[in-house]
């Protein structure tokens, strides 16, 4: 009987796994998506309808892991797990990307945007394709936006103009344009994490802050805070954001699947609206004091806040003026557009 030669079988061996592990995807797991929701909001909603519509448009052939209510940890966690692809998917604040990319943060600017419509034209419109290049550069996938609302203000005391925060120790993010806005309105600023705000109303450390309504409810902020001015001085926006390395990874099916699955932004704006309205109608009902600046009073704060705009510029440095300059031309875009 003849021989068989011992490297011919290895040889074989070898050419039959490099045969199987070449057509079995590189992510056989179903991706980890991350946010910070809590049961029963806007945006555990917006993540359950996103892993219900992936089994739907795959046929039940691929799934998501949904860890959405905070299981991957803070959000500045959740961005360091994505970036190494630890997680696959999040919903991640432009403040954290802007970690990444910091042209981001024009978005926050104070009264950039006149209305939640044009705010929604110009992010859809314009920046989701013009930004996707800038995340591509960082080994991200920019997939679309998630509204949070207008940033409005919060305190111990009632605020109607400008002079009713001077002096008074406000908590702002580590964000340069809420750093540049409060100081403009020569209030004492306060850098410290969300979750010790409410301590620090209790001590007196912190007499207010800035937050979205969405984020003033869920923190428990009216427990402390029983006044709240909607200002709508800023708006608030999250990234649906990639890691690259897998997205890249995937057949051109399955990125079209998972592309797919995103919810509308324009379904979510409402739902948030939705859920911000009732929550501020019960609120006031209950005994929080909801405070609507008149059209004069808003025109001041308009005026301050706007002033700061090239200062944020600056500050941010990169490619801040060009992104200023497309938002720009994308408001007038908007203010041209057939009514």
């Amino acid at each position: 009987m003849k021989s068989v030669n011992p490297i011919l079988i290895v040889r074989s061996l070898l050419f039959v796994c490099a045969l199987v592990f070449s057509i079995q995807p590189v992510w056989a797991e179903p991706p980890k998506v991350a946010g910070f929701a809590a049961p029963g909001t806007a945006g555990e909603v917006y993540w359950q309808r996103f892993a219900d519509a992936v089994k739907d448009l795959s046929g039940d052939r691929l799934d998501a892991a949904l860890m959405v209510l905070g299981e991957a940890g803070p959000e500045e966690t959740q961005f360091s797990g994505l970036r190494r692809n630890r997680l696959q998917m999040a919903g991640i604040s432009t403040g954290t990307l802007g970690l990444a990319v910091p042209e981001l943060a024009i978005l926050r600017a104070p009264f950039l945007f006149e209305s939640i419509e044009e705010a929604s034209f110009v992010l859809d419109e314009y920046l989701l394709d013009s930004l996707s290049q800038r995340f591509a550069e960082k080994d991200l996938v920019l997939l679309s936006w998630m509204m949070d609302g207008w940033m409005d203000l919060y305190a111990t005391f009632p605020i109607r103009q400008i002079a009713d925060l001077r002096d008074r120790k406000m908590r702002v993010s580590a964000d340069d344009s809420a750093l540049l806005f409060m100081a403009a309105l020569d209030a004492d600023v306060i850098q410290i994490p969300l979750s010790d705000v409410i301590p620090g109303m209790q001590t007196g450390l912190v007499e207010g802050g800035e937050q979205s309504t969405q984020i003033f409810a869920l923190a428990g902020l009216d427990a402390v805070a029983r006044h709240f001015a909607l200002t709508h001085h800023s708006y608030s926006t999250a990234g649906v954001v990639a890691n690259k390395a897998w997205w890249d990874s995937l057949s051109d099916d399955d990125k079209a699947v998972y592309r797919g699955a995103v919810p509308n932004a324009a379904w979510y704006r409402g739902l948030v609206l939705e859920q911000n309205e009732l929550y501020l109608e019960r609120a006031e009902a209950a005994g929080l004091n909801v405070l609507y600046p008149t059209e004069q009073e808003q025109r001041t704060w308009r005026a301050k806040g706007q002033r700061i705009h090239a200062d944020l510029i600056d500050k941010i440095g990169g490619d801040a003026a060009d992104v200023y300059a497309e938002i720009m031309g994308a408001k007038k875009a908007f203010a041209d557009r057939p009514q």
